[in-house]
């Protein structure tokens, strides 16, 4: 009895280091697996690019671009598409615009643009981009001022994408609101008039935010606004500079004061965002 005992323990032992060998091997197969299935990117040639990328805008008296990691997260998804593609495409079958990609990155910017490329080498695509006048002037652009660059090793030839945008400031709608009372008041002192009196009135950043959402200026909400007798709507990147039409409303006493509304969203002609504004002066 007991050597039969004995002859199952060993038994159990046995099929027990044969199921840990099983488990193990399985555990380094999946392991493989998904390393071959990860292509990595090429961090040392994506950061070679963009230095090549800045001394060219450099020799030219250019400022140099600021590396983005939302742009870098946006150039790495479509070069992942151009080596599943093995292709050359600026947007592929069910892929957004560039536009709405950068955005999805939750990148604010008024202007983008886009260079992708297929070389031996980081060097080579460089090369190759700047011989060709669209992608040269894309990378001397003064209209961009932040990039990102994703690059992909497939064989023995690199995958490059390069995102450009013109990036805009990260202002909470009080921030931005507070900046243009600040323009809005250095202009009446430019001009020699007094800084108009601004008044409360919470309706108006809605109305701001609503113009966005219909993608289009609205003159005509903010006359039901009791008192009111002039509106003006825009939108704007840049708010320290004024539309013609608030520095004529401006360049003269608003003796009656003013509200403001501002807010900053994206619509379908601005999916990177923009900043909607609606003044009316009673």
């Amino acid at each position: 009895m007991g050597c039969l005992m004995l002859k199952q323990m060993r038994s159990y032992v046995t099929l027990a280091i044969a199921c840990k060998v099983v488990l193990a091997l399985i555990f380094i197969s999946l392991l493989t697996a998904t390393s071959l299935a990860q292509v990595p990117f090429d961090a040392a040639g994506e950061k070679q690019l963009v230095e090549l990328i800045n001394q060219e805008r450099i020799s030219e008296g250019l400022p140099p671009l600021a590396t983005d990691e939302r742009l870098t997260q946006a150039a790495r998804k479509h070069t992942e598409l151009l080596v599943k593609y093995q292709a050359l495409s600026h947007r592929f079958d069910g892929e957004e615009s560039l536009q709405l990609r950068a955005a999805d990155e939750n990148i604010r910017a008024d202007r983008q643009a886009e260079n992708v490329a297929l070389e031996m080498d980081v060097s080579g695509a460089h090369a190759v981009l700047m011989n060709s006048p669209p992608h040269r002037a894309n990378i001397l652009s003064s209209n961009y001022n932040a990039v990102g660059v994703g690059v992909m090793r497939s064989g023995d030839q690199v995958y490059v994408t390069e995102d450009f945008a013109h990036r805009l400031p990260d202002y909470s709608d009080s921030e931005a609101d507070a900046l243009l009372q600040t323009t809005i008041a250095k202009f009446a002192a430019a001009k020699g008039v007094p800084a108009p009196e601004r008044k409360p009135q919470a309706a108006i950043h809605q109305m701001a935010c609503d113009m966005a959402l219909i993608d289009s200026l609205d003159t005509g909400t903010p006359r039901s606004i009791a008192g009111v007798h002039q509106v003006l709507a825009w939108t704007a990147a840049d708010l320290e500079q004024l539309p013609a039409g608030a520095k004529h409303f401006l360049s003269q006493p608003v003796s009656a004061g003013y509200s403001m509304g501002v807010c900053f969203a994206p619509s379908v002609s601005h999916p990177g965002g923009m900043y909607w504004i609606v003044m009316v002066a009673y």
